[in-house]
């Protein structure tokens, strides 16, 4: 890529976010409104769908709601339909919907209804979003751009099966970003690697589907150790990483952090891998 190298000019072009009702991806939906783009907001939950869609549109933005169930590819073709049906095209797809629960404690109490409601919709979601969008988008020859939202559990060991699962986000995106840059194409790609985010990303349970729920051992929660939930509550705001996704986009950048405290923990993680030493079991502190 060369004069496509990034997507710098957002007025009048049009941005999927999924996982849009709440938490990062509503601000990166009302970052979107905010440049002027027209907005489509995707999300599983209908009724914080709807407020959000209602705001934008109230403050006299461009925004349509498609319910979407990232998980499910048909779900997501049907996103895509209403979406070029609305407008046209598609510049920024922003693949950021993501769920953290299931059982707290080691990976093998991990159930296989776990495994599957999270990977289905970190994982899933954005193979889903990527086979379905990106092939329109090239073929619109005009400047666009994919940001995959993963976490830093993406890059350290921790969490599980969410770490996993974000680990398996940044693999695709890296492999996404190459094979762009390779073919000269004029979409572009980011990952965003969060830290602890003022979300509700601890009670994503309610939004779990009952036929991935075990009857037996319903589920109680993300693990809670080194005060994960302090630590989310007391986090920085959405707004950051929206700012941060555009301030990314314009500079063309892949990685997409939410700020310089981070680089301890990616320095030590690889230092570690370098070293063929261990690997640090509180990777957080």
């Amino acid at each position: 890529m060369s004069a496509v190298d990034a997507l710098t000019d957002f007025q009048g072009k049009v941005a999927v976010v999924t996982g849009a009702a709440s938490g990062i991806g509503r601000a990166l939906a009302e970052r979107c409104a905010w440049e002027g783009m027209h907005v489509v907001l995707a999300d599983v939950e209908a009724e914080a769908l709807g407020r959000a869609v209602s705001t934008l549109r109230d403050g006299g933005h461009s925004a349509l709601g498609v319910l979407t169930d990232v998980s499910r590819a048909e779900s997501v073709e049907a996103l895509a339909r209403q979406t070029l049906d609305a407008f046209g095209k598609v510049h920024l797809l922003c693949n950021n919907a993501g769920v953290l629960g299931g059982r707290p404690g080691p990976i093998w109490q991990s159930t296989y209804k776990d495994w599957k409601w999270i990977l289905g919709v970190n994982v899933w979601g954005i193979i889903h979003g990527i086979h379905t969008f990106l092939p329109a988008m090239l073929e619109q020859g005009e400047p666009g751009w994919v940001v995959n939202t993963a976490s830093m559990g993406g890059l350290v060991p921790g969490l599980s099966p969410y770490g996993v699962s974000k680990h398996a986000v940044v693999a695709i995106s890296e492999a996404l970003y190459s094979q762009l840059k390779v073919r000269e194409a004029s979409v572009g790609c980011s990952v965003l690697c969060p830290i602890f985010i003022k979300t509700a990303i601890l009670r994503a349970d309610r939004n779990r589907p009952a036929e991935l729920l075990d009857g037996d051992a319903p589920p109680v929660g993300p693990p809670r150790g080194g005060g994960l939930s302090g630590r989310v509550e007391a986090g920085q705001p959405p707004s950051d990483m929206a700012d941060a996704v555009f301030d990314g986009i314009r500079a063309g950048q892949f990685w997409i952090f939410p700020g310089d405290e981070v680089d301890s923990i990616v320095r030590a993680r690889f230092e570690h891998v370098l070293a063929r030493s261990n690997p640090d079991p509180r990777p957080f502190g």
